[in-house]
């Protein structure tokens, strides 16, 4: 008599179902096709000047970070070299921020979304230039005393602020707007009646939690200097930074693109 026969007692491993390899195998695909998918989506969003940015923008805010944090000075040198990487990535960008603020003006539709939409693309295009001046002090083609690269590099920050406010605003409204509510329906082309968009109320919400953590970046970089070099101070902007630079890559990330698997 077989002893595995009896009810309460398990079969040999020779004779034991083989059902759940099946199932490990499907799953090793799919973590296969998930990486590979991962893969070809980085290689897109770093193909564009806004991934590498936002990319960059991370590691220099965690070095920031790593900086106030720990006070050792590869941290500070990685993130002086980020910085100063990230400046060349803005010469140029004047030119799309021109067409933005003239199609602002020509379609958009909603005069407060205009106005603070041109003052915030507007804040960013004189940002740039300044910007400019910030990267040729740093290359010694503007000579300028430590109190002057202060004063220049604060000046240049409060064009940050009067970016950000402007977008906030925004956002804080279309958040409100969009916040269900039958009565806050629009009738569609077809006729048919529509509830505001889910998806513009999840990207304000978004755009709110980046933008307070750059306002207080923002904030901490119109400081003296320091001020501004103390750990403490540096570790929160740092961590702040990181949080908005991970939620720009989530939104700008190509997650709906169509890839060759």
């Amino acid at each position: 008599v077989r002893v595995w026969s009896l009810p309460h007692a398990c079969p040999p491993k020779s004779v034991r179902s083989t059902h759940p390899v099946p199932f490990r195998r499907m799953a090793a695909v799919l973590d296969v096709q998930t990486l590979k998918r991962l893969w070809l989506q980085a290689v897109l969003f770093q193909d564009t000047l806004v991934g590498r940015d936002k990319t960059t923008r991370l590691f220099q805010y965690l070095a920031r970070f790593l900086s106030g944090a720990t006070g050792r000075e590869v941290f500070q040198n990685l993130l002086a070299a980020l910085a100063l990487s990230r400046k060349t990535l803005r010469f140029g960008r004047q030119l799309r921020l021109a067409r933005n603020i003239r199609d602002y003006c020509r379609n958009e539709q909603d005069s407060f979304d205009k106005v603070t939409s041109v003052l915030e693309d507007g804040s960013f295009f004189v940002y740039c230039f300044w910007d400019h001046a910030c990267f040729a002090q740093r290359i010694r083609l503007l000579p300028l005393s430590p109190e002057g690269t202060d004063m220049l590099d604060r000046f240049t920050e409060v064009f940050w602020i009067t970016e950000i406010v402007p977008g906030l605003l925004r956002e804080i409204r279309a958040y409100f707007r969009n916040l269900g509510g039958g009565s806050s329906s629009v009738v569609a082309l077809n006729g048919s009646s529509a509830k505001p968009s889910d998806a513009r109320r999840h990207r304000a919400k978004q755009l709110i939690l980046k933008l307070c953590c750059d306002l207080v970046c923002a904030l901490y970089f119109v400081q003296k200097a320091a001020w501004r070099n103390q750990r403490v101070p540096k570790a929160v902007c740092g961590i702040c930074g990181a949080i908005a630079s991970a939620l720009s890559i989530h939104m700008n990330w190509p997650r709906d693109a169509v890839l060759d698997l």
